[in-house]
């Protein structure tokens, strides 16, 4: 998990990114949240974004432990975007949904995390909309990642969803996915909380 600011705690505003980097689910920052959260006092967070699922996605049984059923990851999606550590701030927050992956990329070892089948693009798409739908429920600006990429494929909703390796491998998603999960930096740099802070 990385909760990172564009320039530090001590100045009066700043910008946050709390998202599901390493091995961290929606249920490990859940009892993370209250000690990495600055006070009001501390520094005022002026925008935060919030990116989680890839992590909480992996398969049930899986040996990595990462695994949240979607039921508590959505549970913990609202618990996360109202906790009151954020809310005291009053910043403007934005959802991002996990991006598509690429099964071709993680079941060959260029994810040293994800060697074997520990997760499924379709089992991982119910989390995006389940993200997407959180967001919609509590109004909340979300960038749909999924869809971004998706849309880049020019995947047709009654065919096999790109990512699978169940059909060819799909040259976008490996283009912007450096390891069949995880965005190159070329595109991630885009989702830092910084350029969304204009004023």
């Amino acid at each position: 998990m990385a909760i990172t600011d564009e320039r530090n705690w001590t100045d009066t505003k700043i910008v946050a990114a709390i998202e599901d980097d390493s091995a961290y689910n929606t249920r490990e920052v859940l009892k993370l949240l209250p000690h990495i959260i600055p006070s009001p006092e501390q520094a005022k967070l002026r925008f935060v974004t919030v990116f989680f699922g890839a992590n909480d996605a992996c398969l049930p049984g899986t040996s990595s432990g990462q695994h949240i059923p979607l039921s508590e990851y959505r549970h913990n999606l609202v618990q996360i975007l109202r906790h009151p550590s954020l809310a005291a701030h009053n910043a403007r927050i934005i959802l991002i949904t996990p991006p598509p992956i690429n099964e071709y990329q993680l079941e060959s070892g260029e994810n040293e995390y994800s060697i074997g089948r520990r997760r499924t693009v379709e089992h991982t798409k119910l989390y995006a909309d389940a993200a997407r739908q959180v967001g919609e429920d509590l109004q909340i600006v979300t960038l749909d990642l999924w869809e971004a990429l998706i849309r880049k494929t020019k995947w047709d909703p009654s065919q096999t969803i790109p990512g699978s390796k169940a059909i060819k491998e799909s040259p976008i998603l490996r283009e912007h996915l450096r390891d069949g999960m995880m965005l190159h930096e070329l595109f991630n740099k885009h989702l830092k909380p910084a350029n969304f802070a204009h004023n």
